[in-house]
């Protein structure tokens, strides 16, 4: 028998919720500051080019992604571990679900209504969706 804790799914339910917290916050370092700069950086610079070769369409789908993602789930894994790392990712998911859909009804709305009434009900269609799924995965 193997003595490893066996690895959790995407969908698998953790005890702990996630919280925002000043000390973590405050103990990020330099070093994990320069990667994840260097990764969004480097995210947008790929983007900004795609956007020159394809056209701005095509490369503005590209700005949804989150730049920092990457980075940020490795420093995550490096120095909590995998299950933190795992919290993470789907934090990122819901937030990408969301932004996806502020995205679709912008570009749905715009130029049948005001500019700030497209940004503003983007923005709440956005925050609803975020909300409900974070209190599907994590409130179940």
């Amino acid at each position: 028998m193997s003595t490893e804790t066996q690895e959790l799914k995407i969908t698998d339910r953790v005890e702990q919720r996630p919280r925002f917290s000043m000390d973590n916050v405050r103990e990020t370092t330099p070093r994990e500051l320069i990667i994840r700069f260097v990764a969004g950086a480097a995210t947008s610079a790929a983007s900004g080019a795609v956007t020159l070769i394809f056209g701005a369409r095509v490369g503005g789908v590209l700005l949804g992604f989150p730049a920092i993602m990457a980075a940020s789930l490795t420093l995550i894994a490096e120095e909590e571990d995998k299950h933190m790392a795992r919290e993470d990712a789907r934090g990122g998911i819901v937030g990408a679900c969301a932004l996806a859909l502020f995205a679709a009804v912008a570009a749905l709305t715009f130029g049948h209504l005001p500019g700030g009434v497209v940004l503003a009900l983007s923005a709440v269609v956005w925050a609803v969706i975020a909300v409900l799924l974070y209190a599907i995965l994590w409130y179940r």
